[in-house]
């Protein structure tokens, strides 16, 4: 409070008035009002802001004034010809009276059908026989407040701007006035003077391109005018009407410049970036990536951050703003160095009018495209096979033996070895094989394995409010249909917003949203490594097939074991899927209260409160006849031989269960104080405000697994965990570790993690004379993630910005092609936080079971102390420029920026004599450098057709500045497998410098020395050499919109340009063949990369493959040569650039009077075609959507090509 009274104190010193008794000297004969104007400009230095046509209509004015007020001057021009006037600050607004747009119009929207008697002015004379004061409220066509609009009463000099909620008042007009409410990029409108207007709703002006200049940061809603911040917005309709996921952000994939949607399998830990990646973050120890530090965006909604957007229905949202420097984000404070998207969900209407809306859609995404796998068909397969075989090396005596790791034999093994062995004759080998040929499995899989997927959504709508209540409500319900035969995903919503006014002073409003999703799933049809192209899954007259060598033992290894156990180890791929199952469900509740208190004029007091609880159940059941539970039934079971009765030690009925259980609550508290005051007509403008916010989110998991258990009755067995788990089981039929099998202690876990937040901050805008603004904020966060340490603890967050206007100033008045420029210029520090539990600047004690510990229970150090452990710093500078030219046909942004991380979060090395050889802690320091560009255009706009451009693009490029890694980097695959190192940017990708293979067909690289070699281990660190980063360098989009009468076409295309990826090749030369490769995850077959068959056969094959050979003696392959040197071969570094269009988007509004006996306001029909086409830079069909740009593993190809079909209608 006091810094806030201080900044009003300092600028009231400096406030002075400026006057409107402007003398004129205008003469003319015949002369146009261009001439008169320009010499009214030329003499007061004001601007006027009047259409062409008006210009063009009056060409023939008789003036003799001499030094004469402006308001006089202006009388005497507009009697007599329809026209009006009104001055606001140092402009001058000329409309027409007969201009439709122009009527005089009732605060409900409806023209009067009169119009101003013109020439009927007073020259600053209010003749106000009743002088009132004037309220209201001016929204967009969807209810949205509109910021800093022009309210200004015709024919005098008053004037006033609405604040941040769209309100404004003005004093003591005359009762028969009328006000001009103008705001950039809608159609002026003229409302006759009441007290209480209401709420004045804008239509937007047709043709102009300029987005609504509103900014929501989440704390508050200013215009964009008087902020200097790095903001964007995407365009709405597009995000509505996109329909392949309800993910909101997923929608935003090309609309926002500087946001990357990576939607490939390698970008589970950064699927959305911002400006780049800020942070490393610690490698998970499970190997599910990085942890440690949070990589995405921060997410708000309605004020509140949130951890996750996917429960939020796009047809709930209002408005989305990307914030992206400094000066727009700190005010975020410690988490805003990855940027903020701020989402603001729809609010109810104030004209007392119900409206009821709903939206429907269905998305067709068929089956996956199993071709997108190159694989080689049943025959290439057969024959790869049998140049392969060598019975000699892996004499059959070897296969099988369950101890030393053998396997199942396929069928073609079978034949193979039979042969070898003298069971069979060649032609009897042969005609098997040749039977094995002629099948391909690809049409079973598809049909029987996957399913046609769709996705569909419902909502219904309804907005309905007055002067003192509005509310806004929908009910949505969504089902997704996937792939997977036998899933069911349903997921319902209700969300109701209401704004209740009390008093003058007092505005309250409560968000409920609730989402409740309940998913279920049979086990899927599992193609295990074992999988070849001619297995089929169902015989020719129905009947499930079973394949026993899919369970991973041999036939008499099988044998033996259900022999001894009595259990069957038979494997049917499609029973499978029934004898399991997995239910869940989860509820999301959000509620959000709001509270604001006017205490003064221009004084507010704010407050937000959240609350947000979450919960979801997870239950898994395999019965005692899925292959897993029969299994690990066999490992648990002793009996050493066919004669002995079997000891089961696991529940030998009944099924496996397990149950899972995440709970999350989270709460906001946030007060603050808001000042907006414009004063000495709009000449200083303040926006501050300055508060306290506390956060706290508690998230713990539970979770058991029991056996033996029976579904109907509830009731499962008892287990021996302390022998099972911890002693293990010594000679059971089948061991899973050594000699004997060991339990995971399953039976229960609980885990709790705690997240608190204390923030104080401070910001404030300043604008002058609508020319000059500047920006500051301030906050100082303190978290409970660094300890007791109270130096540790706090984090303060700054920013400055200031921002120039060119356009307003008055050299720039005869530049009519430019209709704005401004110079925008940020800088700031913002931050990052460890996650929960992965660091800390005092020891974090874990407690651990264990039943040879006394009392069962121990405590022991799960992360130890760093106590020079600081939050990440993020320093970001941007520098930015607004334009619109040409009557705004052409607008747009540039933006640079630069951004300076220090501090980075990891893994860090320590002294081996601490205990620990490694602790989390800041281990380095980054730099992003980037430009963006937004454009927007208006092509061609005749009569009734017109056609818009979108278009942003986003170049950024990062540098690992300074880094101190876990481990030395050594050898030439240490540094392939780093995608963080110092000196090179942020995922970065390594390879051999590949030659060419040799005589043998083995892989041959250059090394730094310029030497050849083909000797395994040979290459070191320096040895390899950059190929670029898996991350794009650019990215962006562009909409192109066509409008004709009631139809609107719209292609949206995205492109990410300038990175590198590993293309797809076969990693099998050696060994048995039956391993196969990975294809994807979950699907991983027996089966070959198609390029195997063309690999090095015979010498003189190097002239024309770069494929190595196959040696079967894999002690050979592994002592002569190195296959990593052609799989991480720069050769198979391609370029991951591509264009695709994402979607096309087709809708039709019907005509009026369909509607009207329809009984609605509008029905609008589309349709969508989304992923159509593709334009890639790599010659290998690789989609980089769809492939792990760093291991060179393509994923499953799905939702391309997708058609929807969808309806919205309006009452």
């Amino acid at each position: 409070m006091k810094l806030v009274l201080f900044i009003m104190t300092c600028l009231l010193m400096h406030t002075y008035g400026a006057t409107y008794a402007q003398r004129v000297t205008i003469m003319g004969r015949n002369a146009t009002l261009e001439h008169l104007v320009k010499q009214m400009r030329q003499q007061t230095g004001y601007d006027f802001l009047l259409d062409k046509d008006i210009l063009r209509q009056h060409q023939s004015i008789s003036v003799d004034l001499k030094n004469v007020g402006l308001v006089r001057a202006l009388q005497s021009i507009v009697k007599g010809r329809n026209l009006s006037f009104s001055i606001e600050d140092k402009s001058v607004v000329i409309t027409s009276t007969q201009d439709s747009n122009s009527k005089i119009v009732s605060p409900d929207g409806n023209k009067t059908g009169k119009t101003e008697a013109s020439g009927q002015i007073n020259d600053l004379v209010f003749d106000a026989n009743n002088p009132i004061d004037v309220t209201g409220k001016v929204v967009d066509e969807n209810g949205k407040p509109l910021p800093d609009a022009s309210i200004s009463v015709l024919g005098s000099i008053q004037s006033t701007r609405t604040n941040g909620d769209g309100e404004f008042t003005l004093k003591d007009v005359d009762e028969k006035g009328t006000l001009l409410i103008s705001y950039v990029g809608f159609e002026p409108k003229q409302i006759k003077v009441s007290s209480n207007i209401g709420q004045i709703k804008m239509q937007k002006a047709i043709g102009k391109l300029q987005e609504v200049q509103v900014i929501n940061t989440g704390y508050q809603t200013i215009s964009k005018e008087r902020s200097a911040g790095s903001y964007a917005k995407p365009n709405m309709t597009i995000l509505e009407n996109r329909t392949g996921s309800m993910n909101i952000l997923q929608r935003l994939d090309g609309l926002i410049a500087g946001l990357t949607v990576n939607n490939a399998p390698n970008a589970s830990q950064n699927p959305f970036l911002v400006r780049g990646l800020s942070t490393i973050g610690v490698r998970s120890s499970e190997g599910n990536g990085y942890v440690g530090t949070n990589r995405n965006p921060l997410f708000v909604v309605d004020g509140i951050p949130i951890d996750d957007v996917s429960s939020i229905n796009p047809q709930d949202v209002a408005d989305i703003t990307v914030l992206k420097d400094a000066t727009a984000a700190s005010i975020w404070g410690a988490r805003a160095s990855n940027g903020v998207i701020v989402i603001t969900t729809k609010k109810g209407t104030n004209d007392d009018k119900l409206r009821i809306s709903y939206d429907a859609f269905v998305n067709f995404q068929g089956r996956p495209d199993l071709n997108y796998f190159k694989t080689l068909n049943s025959k290439e397969f057969i024959q790869a096979a049998n140049e392969t075989f060598d019975a000699e090396i892996y004499p059959w005596e070897s296969v099988f033996p369950y101890v030393s790791g053998g396997s199942g034999v396929a069928p073609h093994q079978q034949i193979q070895y039979d042969l070898a062995r003298g069971l069979i004759s060649s032609a009897t080998a042969k005609e098997r094989l040749d039977s094995l040929v002629a099948i391909d499995n690809r049409k079973q899989i598809r049909d029987l394995a996957y399913r046609n997927a769709s996705l569909m959504n419902h909502t219904l709508s309804f907005s309905k409010g007055g002067k003192a209540y509005s509310a806004y409500g929908s009910g949505a319900y969504t089902n997704l249909v996937s792939s997977q035969p036998g899933e069911k995903n349903n997921t319902y919503k209700l969300n109701l917003r209401q704004d209740l006014q009390v008093g003058k002073f007092i505005q309250l409003n409560l968000i409920n949203d609730l989402t409740y999703g309940v998913n279920s799933a049979k086990r899927n049809v599992q193609i295990t490594p074992n999988f070849y192209p001619y297995q089929l899954l169902r015989d020719g007259v129905g009947r499930n097939l079973s394949i026993p060598y899919m369970g991973e033992v041999s036939e008499e290894v099988r044998k033996d074991f259900e022999a001894r156990s009595r259990i069957s180890l038979d494997y049917n791929p499609l029973d499978e899927a029934n004898y399991g199952h997995t239910e869940s469900n989860n509820f999301l509740s959000r509620n959000v209260l709001g509270l604001s208190i006017k205490l003064w004029d221009g004084l507010k007091l704010e407050g937000t409160y959240g609350y947000t609880k979450g919960t979801k159940k997870t239950e898994f059941y395999d019965d005692i006849r899925s292959y897993l539970v029969r299994n690990e039934l066999v490992q648990f079971t002793v009996a050493p031989t066919v004669e002995s009765t079997p000891v089961y030690y696991l529940p030998n009925n009944g099924g496996k269960y397990s149950i899972n259980n995440q709970n999350s609550q989270s709460w906001t508290v946030r007060n603050q104080l808001s000042y907006n005051k414009d004063w000495n007509e709009d000449m200083h403008q303040l926006s501050a405000l300055i508060g306290h916010e506390a956060q706290e989110l508690l998230v713990n998991y539970n979770g058991s697994t029991v056996r033996g258990y029976n579904e109907l009755l509830q009731t499962y067995g008892a287990i021996d965990y302390a022998t099972l788990g911890v002693k293990g089981l010594a000679n059971p039929v089948m061991p899973n570790r050594g000699n004997q099998s060991l339990l995971s202690n399953d039976n229960f876990i609980r885990t709790e993690f705690l997240t608190r937040f204390v923030s104080y901050y401070a910001n404030v805008a300043y604008n002058y004379i609508r020319k000059y603004a500047l920006n500051s904020s301030f906050r100082i966060d303190r978290s409970n993630l660094f300890g007791l340490d109270k130096s540790a603890q706090n984090r303060p967050v700054w920013s400055i910005g200031g921002k120039w206007i060119i356009s307003s100033e008055n050299f720039m008045a005869g530049t009519k092609w430019l209709d704005n420029l401004a110079l925008r210029a940020t800088y700031g520090l913002t931050g990052n936080s460890p996650d929960p539990g992965i660091a800390a600047s005092q020891d974090i004690l874990n407690a651990v079971q264990n039943g040879n510990l006394p009392g069962g229970t121990g405590v022991v150090i799960g992360t130890p102390a760093n106590s020079k452990l600081t939050w990440e710093s993020t320093k970001n500078l941007n520098l930015g420029i607004d334009f619109g030219l040409f009557d705004n046909r052409v607008s747009g942004t540039i933006d640079l920026y630069q951004k300076k991380t220090t501090d980075m979060l990891g893994v860090f090395p320590t002294n081996a004599f601490s205990g620990y050889s490694t602790i989390i802690g800041n281990l380095g320091d980054m730099q992003n450098r980037g430009v963006e560009l937004s454009l927007n255009t208006l092509n061609i706009k005749k009569g009734d057709f017109k056609w818009s451009t979108v278009f942003n693009v986003a170049y950024n490029k990062n540098k690992i500045t300074k880094l101190n890694v876990e481990s030395p980097v050594n050898s030439g695959m240490d540094r392939i497998w780093q995608n963080y190192l110092e000196g090179f940017p942020a995922f970065a990708l390594f390879s051999y410098n590949f030659v060419e293979l040799d005589e043998l067909g083995d892989p041959q690289i250059r090394l730094a020395d310029g030497s050849v070699t083909k000797t395994p281990n040979a290459a070191k660190a320096s040895d390899v050499i950059f190929k670029g980063t898996y991350q794009p360098i650019w990215s962006g989009g562009m909409a192109n919109v066509f409008n004709y009468k009631r139809l609107t076409l719209s292609a949206n295309a995205i492109f990410n340009l300038g990175h590198v990826m590993r293309s797809d090749v076969n990693t099998v030369y050696t060994d048995r063949l039956y391993h196969g490769n990975v294809l994807r995850d979950g699907l991983t077959t027996g089966n070959l990369h198609s390029d195997f068959a063309k690999r090095w056969k015979q010498p003189g094959d190097e002239l024309n493959t770069d494929i190595p050979s196959y040696v079967s003696n894999s002690s050979l392959s592994y002592s002569r040569r190195d296959i990593q040197y052609y799989t991480y071969a720069d050769v198979n570094a391609v370029s991951a650039s591509y264009i695709k269009l994402r979607d096309i988007t087709l809708g039709y509004s019907l005509p009026a009077s369909l509607m009207n006996k329809l009984h609605t306001e509008q029905i609008t029909l589309r349709m969508q075609l989304s992923n159509l086409m593709l334009w890639k830079a790599n010659k290998e069909d690789i989609d980089p959507e769809f492939i792990d740009a760093t291991t060179g593993i393509r994923s499953m190809l799905f939702n391309q090509g997708t058609l929807s079909f969808g309806v919205n209608v309006k009452f």
